[in-house]
């Protein structure tokens, strides 16, 4: 029966299996409320290479050129310098094995129990892919909501700094904090962040993503309230939708929440659940994507006689066997890193 199950789980299917799942989690991300929403902002892109590089698009606004004389020599632009950003895609994995149940079902070969260990194998599949899918996402998130990724796992040390500008960027303290409900003025913050913007790269923000937490506290603040139902409304209830509408007033972007939660395997074999976007966060996004993700070759495709060249780039599972000790494994890969060329039209800000 092993044998019978690796010939249904061929490479090019489970291969072909993964990218669809892939793929399909890309395409719904405002079907379902627990989807991964990094692909709205980095979608993804094959590449052959498992290095990259691209110059920062600095977004500057235009300088404008003189009036001359007619005959006389045009004035000499200078030269503005570009930021280079470059680095290694890294690549993500995970497997399990076949155990407990399975295993014995897939010994013994009753009624029924190659439908199991098919669903299992199937099931895993799922699993494994989602896991190098979520820390795709991570890198996504991470990159907007620090302009950095840090890695620092399984032997790979790892600093992306996509270099969002410091004037881009604050954290805020003491009464300015959102949290402080009497003396915190979040839409003056709003509006001076988004004029910073419009002042350094001529892009105005179209879109504010933050945590429902941030939410719930701007909901209580004094200078929102006043501004939704004047002095008198200190004591009625506001919603999201009442915080949008003043917004929309105000001429900013409106907010939607990010709280998708993953859960993390630690050394000692046990989890954490953590967040992809920090609860403290706050991004003003300008329209449209912010770069790509680039997907690359992993090294199992590469070693892979079953995979064709022009196919290495992209998610890659596999079910094989081991003989010694035997065991058949259900594995998957990903090589991801996001570009960030618009990084200098955010505005990252911590907030509480």
């Amino acid at each position: 029966m092993p044998n019978n199950i690796l010939r249904e789980f061929a490479r090019q299917f489970t291969i072909d299996y993964a990218r669809q799942r892939a793929a399909l989690k890309e395409a719904n991300l405002k079907e379902d409320p627990l989807a991964y929403r990094g692909a709205e902002l980095f979608p993804s892109v094959t590449t052959n290479e498992l290095s990259f590089d691209y110059w920062k698009d600095l977004h500057l606004l235009p300088v404008m050129a003189n009036v001359q004389a007619f005959g006389a020599e045009a004035q000499i632009a200078s030269r503005e310098g570009h930021e280079k950003v470059a680095g290694e895609i890294p690549t993500i994995k995970r497997k399990i094995n076949l155990t407990g149940r399975a295993l014995i079902a897939l010994r013994r070969e009753g009624v029924g129990d190659i439908d199991f260990v098919r669903d299992t194998i199937y099931n895993d599949m799922d699993n494994m892919t989602d896991a190098c899918l979520a820390r795709a996402e991570k890198m996504k998130i991470d990159a907007v909501t620090s302009g950095k990724i840090v890695l620092a796992e399984n032997g790979v040390v790892m600093t992306v700094d996509y270099k969002v500008p410091s004037a881009h960027q604050q954290v805020l303290s003491g009464d300015s904090l959102w949290s402080n409900y009497e003396k915190a003025t979040p839409i003056q913050d709003l509006q001076r962040w988004r004029d910073k913007l419009l002042d350094d790269v001529g892009i105005a923000p179209a879109r504010i993503w933050t945590s429902s937490k941030v939410v719930s506290h701007l909901l209580y603040n004094k200078e929102i309230r006043q501004l939704t139902y004047g002095d008198q409304g200190g004591s009625r209830a506001i919603s999201l939708s009442h915080l949008n509408e003043i917004l929309r007033t105000m001429d900013l972007p409106q907010i939607s929440t990010y709280d998708v939660r993953v859960r993390a395997q630690k050394a000692d074999g046990t989890y954490e659940t953590m967040r992809f976007w920090p609860e403290s966060k706050l991004v003003m996004i300008p329209e449209g994507k912010l770069g790509d993700t680039l997907v690359g070759p992993t090294e199992e495709a590469m070693l892979d006689v079953e995979v064709d060249a022009k196919e290495m780039a992209g998610v890659y599972a596999s079910v094989y066997q081991e003989n010694e000790p035997p065991m058949i494994w259900t594995k998957a890969a990903l090589s991801a890193i996001p570009t960030f060329p618009m990084a200098d039209s955010v505005f990252q800000a911590t907030v509480l």
